[in-house]
């Protein structure tokens, strides 16, 4: 069955973009849809965003977060706004965010902050007036939304002016770092902070550095996986520790996976609980003594075993009882007491 606009309805009507409908219907958040869907019908009579809110329902920070969307993509200018507006993206470009500009020379130095923005949040006001002075970080957001496949948020955003301007690292590389968190799965803004900050210090400020990394990173993850299958246990990404951990045993100290695994096993026989800390000294010893195959390792328990002190003979069996009734009987009866008495006593 095939539909049609009910053409009576179109008696009372608004304006909406083609591209909205072209570029946009897919990629951008509802409530962020909503949000325009209900200026472009209020468009002769400008509201605030505390307006809007109000007559949506909406929390404010998120009509905040919607008109900054749509501004950054041409279809909003704030009031008295007399430049050239920024036209909406193409139709032919159905899924994908419009392109901005591509980072020049010419690209104004970033203006480092006093402190990395951590866990605070940017207002909306600085990250689009950073965003206008810099082709870069414009080309950034736009890019990021692509690549994520959708509206990002407040705190992402703030996120990104954070290893841009304080970290210093270049848009190209930020992207490749975004596209490796989605592929993995890691898209939590902290992650991928922490991962830029990290990068930051080995000075990875190349794509072609941030490509050996990520290739670095990959192999990493795959000899995770293969640890939880062979270790029975379930997969998931490991915390920060035990990737710390897992890069020690397997890049710095070459430790197959198997022996990991047996090592995993070892752990469980001997505490009956998961305890990557245990599970490192299992590790670091078999390391010290220069085991490399679960062979080695099976010999060096056997020796240990082998090496325990044997018991004395003649020693009574601890099920004996120290403290025998028929001794002390055979003493009392042998004792000689004598007494003498003191003169007090008369």
């Amino acid at each position: 069955m095939q539909y049609k606009v009910n053409l009576a309805a179109l008696d009372s009507s608004f304006k909406v973009p083609n591209a909205l409908a072209d570029n946009f219907i897919k990629l951008a958040n509802p409530k962020h849809m909503i949000v325009l869907l209900w200026v472009l019908r209020h468009a002769d009579c400008p509201k605030s965003a505390e307006e809007i809110a109000g007559e949506l329902h909406f929390d404010k920070a998120l009509v905040n977060e919607a008109i900054f969307y749509w501004i950054d993509n041409g279809f909003i200018v704030p009031e008295g706004f007399s430049g050239i507006p920024q036209s909406a993206a193409p139709a032919k470009e159905a899924t994908a965010a419009p392109q901005a500009q591509q980072p020049t020379a010419d690209t104004p130095a970033a203006k480092k902050p006093a402190h990395a923005l951590g866990s605070a949040m940017a207002d909306d006001a600085d990250i689009l007036a950073r965003a206008k002075e810099s082709p870069e970080f414009e080309y950034l957001l736009q890019k990021s939304q692509q690549i994520f496949g959708r509206t990002i948020s407040k705190a992402e955003r703030s996120m990104l002016l954070t290893l841009t301007d304080y970290y210093g690292l270049p848009a190209e590389v930020i992207l490749m770092l975004i596209k490796y968190a989605v592929l993995s799965g890691r898209t939590g803004t902290r992650y991928i902070q922490t991962v830029g900050e990290s990068w930051a210090e080995e000075g990875i400020t190349t794509l072609e550095s941030a490509e050996a990394k990520i290739k670095q990173l990959n192999k990493t993850n795959r000899l995770w996986r293969s640890f939880s299958e062979q270790a029975g246990i379930p997969y998931k990404n490991p915390t920060k520790k035990q990737e710390a951990l897992f890069l020690k045993w397997t890049k710095e100290w070459k430790m197959p996976v198997e022996l990991l695994a047996c090592a995993y096993e070892k752990m469980l026989d001997s505490i009956d609980k998961v305890n990557y800390t245990y599970l490192d000294k299992i590790v670091t010893t078999w390391h010290e003594a220069g085991i490399k195959t679960t062979t080695q390792a099976e010999a060096l328990e056997q020796a240990g075993k082998a090496g325990k002190a044997p018991a004395k003979k003649g020693k009574a069996p601890a099920s004996d009882p120290s403290f025998s009734i028929d001794k002390f009987n055979r003493f009392v009866d042998n004792f000689d007491l004598k007494y003498k008495k003191e003169e007090s006593d008369v």
